[in-house]
């Protein structure tokens, strides 16, 4: 029933509406992306109560998705209040394919799996993810009503009954959003597009497989030398090195220092330095550790 709301909010009613399977089957493709949104949002919370773990305290990258979770909250709630379904439907499925689960959650993916429970990194991220699901289940309501409610029943946190007692989200950008970080996110975002396309040539050429095979060297385009560590969680390599300059992006790619970890499969020189834990990098023989004592 949800896929028949999605495909008619899809079309325009002011043009011949098209049916066919073909069709059907695009609208469907769109719903499980967006339903695989709300579900990978929802595994990564498993264990977060807002009322104990949320932080004030957000990573940069957590920042960035915010800022655009307010532009798509703008959005959509004036395509909604002028009757444009399709852009809502265009709007959310963009967010949801481009925003979230190409980049975001991606990156996301070793703070939340390798970071200690409670690490503020972690936190930053679960604090990011509950928030831009409450959004979205909310957003996604009117049109997606099953999958909505679904989604509204398993989200941590105590909260009202139904979402169809919730009020639409507010477009709140992050306090520390301006207009230099979004300046700066244009020249992270468009070093990351160079880095991915070296890393495929390399691919390529046999010369690595997985991107966390490598390390990265980017000279240019005006990045900042401590602009290191974000492009290494972003562009998921096992080191960055930016050499800093202005023009264009000059980006080597090589194979990374160190050992594969066996738990964060980041390539490390701290491998092996926990003799307790030999396979594993520092960080995560740290957190096993300390798992394992608590």
């Amino acid at each position: 029933a949800d896929v028949v709301r999605l495909w008619v909010a899809s079309e325009d009613a002011k043009e011949d509406v098209p049916f066919s399977t073909e069709i059907f089957g695009r609208v469907g493709d769109s719903y499980r992306l967006i339903r695989n949104s709300l579900r990978i949002l929802l595994g990564n919370l498993s264990g977060f109560d807002p009322k104990k773990d949320a932080v004030q305290e957000r990573e940069t990258l957590d920042l960035y998705i915010l800022a655009k979770m307010a532009e798509l909250v703008k959005t959509v709630k004036e395509a909604y209040e002028s009757y444009n379904f399709p852009a809502v439907y265009h709007s959310l499925n963009r967010f949801c394919s481009v925003e979230l689960s190409a980049f975001y959650v991606d990156a996301c993916k070793d703070r939340i799996y390798c970071d200690s429970e409670g690490s503020p990194r972690r936190r930053s991220a679960q604090t990011t993810m509950f928030e831009v699901l409450d959004g979205l289940v909310k957003l996604v309501a009117p049109v997606l009503a099953f999958t909505a409610e679904e989604a509204w029943q398993s989200m941590p946190g105590a909260k009202s009954t139904s979402v169809y007692l919730e009020k639409f989200p507010e477009a709140v950008v992050p306090a520390q959003w301006s207009a230099q970080e979004a300046a700066k996110w244009e020249k992270l975002l468009a070093a990351r597009g160079k880095v991915n396309e070296a890393l495929e040539e390399q691919r390529k050429l046999k010369k690595i497989g997985k991107s966390l095979e490598a390390k990265v060297q980017i000279q240019g385009g005006g990045l900042a030398v401590e602009d290191a560590r974000l492009m290494e969680e972003i562009c998921l390599v096992s080191g960055v090195e930016v050499m800093g300059g202005s023009g264009g992006f000059e980006v080597a790619v090589f194979p990374a220092d160190g050992t594969k970890c066996e738990r964060c499969w980041k390539h490390s020189e701290s491998v092996g330095q926990k003799k307790v834990h030999p396979s594993l990098c520092g960080r995560c023989a740290e957190v096993v550790l300390l798992r394992s004592s608590s």
